[in-house]
């Protein structure tokens, strides 16, 4: 199994349930790009994901999951029981979705149905079906504060093809700046990192999702 959880007392406790149950942590990873390079190395039967971490989100990372790693089913852990996040997790492929606070009861159990075939989740409609892979990758680091020449460089891209992804952005969601773009996908439900991540414009945010 590899674990993704961008916070490291959380990843350690769930880490020590886990080996407590008798599971294999095979792999580790604090944010989505280090869990696909971790599932590619090691395409694990599960791989147990926090929805919201940062550069890639779990949700993200479940769809790329499923085509580098077919046969890895993902979990996902939020903090949030929020129904639309259970339904976007569904669309990204995931098998399972637990709130963190029902986690510590019922992860072992999950993990064994999921393992022996057991899905949890039906794939539904999702409020981003619009959006493509780049464009969902690039809102979510707009949104965390980063400049177009940062997002080139996490994005191995140019320049220009990000600004060309941050204008169909503001075009499918009807918006004209930065601010009105993060905040409509906020309102659709697109982002998913803690409040405490910087917004658009450098500033802890320190409000919602």
């Amino acid at each position: 199994m590899v674990l993704a959880d961008d916070h490291g007392l959380v990843r350690a406790g769930v880490k020590a349930l886990l080996l407590a149950a008798g599971f294999d942590v095979v792999a580790e990873a604090e944010d989505g790009r280090q869990l696909l390079r971790e599932v590619r190395r090691q395409h694990p039967d599960i791989a147990l994901v926090d929805v919201s971490m940062p550069t890639l989100d779990g949700l993200e990372a479940a769809r790329r999951i499923a085509e580098c790693s077919p046969k890895t089913r993902v979990i996902m852990l939020s903090m949030y029981e929020d129904r639309k996040y259970a339904e976007s997790a569904a669309a990204s492929g995931a098998w399972a979705y637990l709130s963190k606070d029902d986690a510590p009861d019922e992860l072992a159990g999950v993990i064994e149905r999921v393992f022996r075939g057991e899905r949890f989740l039906e794939a539904a409609s999702d409020v981003d079906d619009a959006l493509t892979s780049r464009e969902r990758e690039v809102l979510q680091l707009i949104a965390e504060g980063k400049k177009n020449a940062d997002i080139a460089q996490v994005m191995n891209r140019s320049i220009h093809t990000v600004r060309n992804h941050r204008a169909r952005l503001m075009r499918k969601l009807g918006v004209s700046s930065a601010s009105e773009l993060v905040e409509m996908a906020e309102d659709r439900g697109l982002l998913r990192f803690p409040a405490s991540r910087q917004t658009h414009d450098g500033t802890p945010s320190g409000g919602r999702l």
